[in-house]
């Protein structure tokens, strides 16, 4: 009998051999290539497709006087798990018989819009991740087996209105030396919208007063927090961006930033619809007060992959529109974009064959 001299997942949008990307309600096309140099018996060839989300770390806990024990977290959704057989019968122990050369199985998946599926993400302590495995049955043969990564992209569109919305926040302390106090630090600030892209920047207006005995300097920066969910726990991690710096404000001075510019840099989009991973960004400004605590006001941030649309362009005429006057803060909608419209299921089912639509095999002769 012959031998499987290849056998591969070739994605039709894989490029250099990259791993192609997607999104939601796209369809996911390519075909198995099995080559034999004989003729070989096959009693089946399955394909599956899965999707999913895991989280996993571990920690160290007491359990006696001298002893420590690891303590492991795990959670895992998964989002789909669908297979379909391109050669053969379940539970059948018939066999097809491939001539030497090469034979191609097509396939087509179709990723639904509903209900949408996050992104595809790598974390410190968990992944999104999707992926196609093929397996390949022969009679007394250890089964061959092939998976091959494909990328999922979130489309989060920053001209949602809850993204164009102002976000503000205010905050004030007192600073005590020994026995005495002096006066109040107060710092408000506002930016025009929610959703950015990157290579934007982001223009801070801000009202510093400095009624304190001390000099203060404001500062502003990005920030990348991920939070990993398993049994009832939490996992946070915290990731400074990219941050810029003011002029020193004086002991009982005022400053206002007017449009001050924080450029993004290339930066993954916020991850979305998934409920044990959480990638958020927020700009936080702050006041750096020496030898005390900072003073600190954050603003959420979504990241998104599509940009403004000129017709949005009055959210740069912020300094006009809403002027300094941070007498009046309205509380503003922090609601992301709703997902994409509801479908009958996750897959789309065509001739009988749930999610996949299988093209029939070719076999080309060597």
């Amino acid at each position: 009998m012959g031998k499987v001299t290849n056998f591969t997942i070739v994605y039709d949008r894989a490029v250099d051999n990259n791993v192609p990307t997607y999104s939601c309600g796209e369809w996911v096309t390519g075909r198995i290539v099995v080559e034999v140099n004989a003729e070989i018996e096959v009693k089946a060839l399955k394909i599956h497709a899965k999707g999913q989300a895991y989280v996993h770390w571990t920690e160290r806990h007491k359990s006696g006087s001298n002893s420590n024990t690891t303590r492991h977290y795990t959670q895992r959704i998964r989002y789909f798990k669908h297979k379909y057989l391109l050669i053969g019968v379940d539970g059948s122990e018939q066999v097809t018989v491939l001539p030497p050369g090469r034979h191609e199985y097509p396939f087509s998946l179709v990723l639904p819009h509903s209900p949408p599926l996050p992104a595809t993400f790598k974390g410190p302590h968990g992944d999104v991740s999707y992926w196609m495995t093929a397996k390949l049955h022969r009679p007394w043969k250890l089964r061959i087996k092939v998976k091959e990564m494909f990328t999922l992209l979130d489309q989060i569109d920053i001209n949602a209105p809850s993204l164009l919305s102002p976000q503000t926040a205010s905050d004030e302390k007192t600073i005590c030396c020994c026995c005495c106090a002096s006066g109040p630090i107060s710092l408000k600030a506002k930016i025009e919208r929610k959703g950015y892209t990157p290579g934007e920047s982001i223009r801070i207006f801000a009202e510093i007063e400095n009624n304190s005995s001390r000099k203060v300097v404001p500062k502003a920066a990005i920030y990348k927090t991920q939070i990993f969910h398993a049994e009832r726990k939490k996992n946070r991690v915290t990731e400074l961006i990219t941050k810029i710096e003011g002029e020193p404000v004086l002991a009982g001075k005022s400053e206002s930033w007017n449009g001050v510019e924080l450029k993004i840099p290339a930066l993954t989009p916020t991850l979305m619809n998934c409920s044990i991973i959480q990638m958020e960004y927020s700009l936080t400004v702050y006041l750096h007060v020496p030898s005390s605590l900072n003073l600190d006001v954050k603003l959420p941030i979504v990241i998104g992959t599509i940009p403004l649309h000129p017709v949005n362009g009055q959210a740069t005429n912020f300094s006009t529109q809403y002027g300094m006057n941070y007498n009046n803060f309205n509380n503003y909608s922090s609601t992301l974009p709703e997902g994409p419209e509801a479908g009958n299921s996750g897959f789309l089912f065509t001739n009988q064959n749930p999610g996949f639509q299988a093209a029939g095999m070719k076999s080309l002769q060597e």
